[in-house]
């Protein structure tokens, strides 16, 4: 396993750290800034060590992750080090395991108590108060808030395909049907309408547009074939971000691309 790159032991520290499942935008990349490209997934699922589902990508550990991780951590950290965000993922599970305690928290580290007091137990863990939604939405679960800008991303991904597939059949279709195209492309407009004023509202918005010629990255996009870093690469689907309260830009969903030659 010493050829892991930095990103791939990120992802194995991350969902260690978790316990469970991590979604690859909303978790890996969104709240750790770990960037998997399809070469990073490939590699750790055909290693055994974690399981995918898709759409969206949702990674778990394997039993021979999970014992590969009891064995070989802490690993042989190479000299460019480990993503910054695997440390933070690591952290953010001992806190939430062990509590916010000082006590609770040297023991887990020391295996020892401080002297004179018993190891704080974890406090019970209560139910997280989810963000405040903008005025007049309905109150979500953190999960639901998550899973709903995703569904939001996916479907500002899929409003140019629909803009795309309309401008192709509008080019075959005979005069007779142009008038039933133009009535459906108006009602469709007013649905996309409503579903861009939704994603306004929490902060999402498209970057780059479709058939747009880009140097392909790994943090905005995905690419199912053979690609390298700064290739030349044209966008099939736009990638989605978010912009928060702290200014921060955050990648919901990543796009896809096709190599430019």
């Amino acid at each position: 396993m010493a050829d892991l790159t930095p990103v791939e032991r990120g992802v194995l520290v991350a969902l260690m750290a978790s316990g469970g499942s991590l979604k690859e935008n909303a978790d890996l990349s969104g709240r750790f800034q770990i960037r998997m490209s399809p070469a990073h997934r490939k590699k750790l699922a055909g290693l055994g060590l974690i399981r995918t589902s898709k759409k969206p990508f949702v990674h778990t550990l394997t039993d021979e992750g999970w014992a590969f991780m009891a064995n070989g951590f802490p690993m042989d950290i190479p000299r460019d080090g480990m993503k910054l965000g695997a440390l933070n993922a690591l952290l953010s599970g001992v806190r939430e395991r062990a509590g916010p305690d000082a006590d609770a928290i040297r023991a887990f580290f020391s295996g020892k108590a401080q002297k004179g007091k018993a190891p704080a137990k974890a406090e019970e863990k209560k139910p997280s108060t989810p963000p405040s939604p903008p005025s007049g939405d309905t109150d979500l679960s953190d999960a639901a808030w998550s899973d709903s800008e995703e569904a939001l991303a996916m479907a500002l991904q899929d409003i140019a395909a629909f803009g795309a597939r309309m401008t192709a059949l509008e080019r075959v279709i005979d005069d007779s049907q142009k008038n039933a195209a133009k009535q459906l492309a108006l009602n469709a407009d007013s649905i996309f309408q409503n579903i861009r004023q939704a994603a306004r509202k929490r902060g999402l918005e498209t970057v780059f547009e479709r058939g747009e010629e880009v140097e392909f990255d790994a943090v905005h996009f995905d690419c199912f074939e053979e690609i390298d870093e700064g290739e030349a690469a044209i966008v099939l689907k736009q990638p989605v971000v978010k912009h928060t309260a702290r200014d921060q830009t955050l990648i919901v969903l990543r796009g896809l691309v096709s190599p430019a030659d």
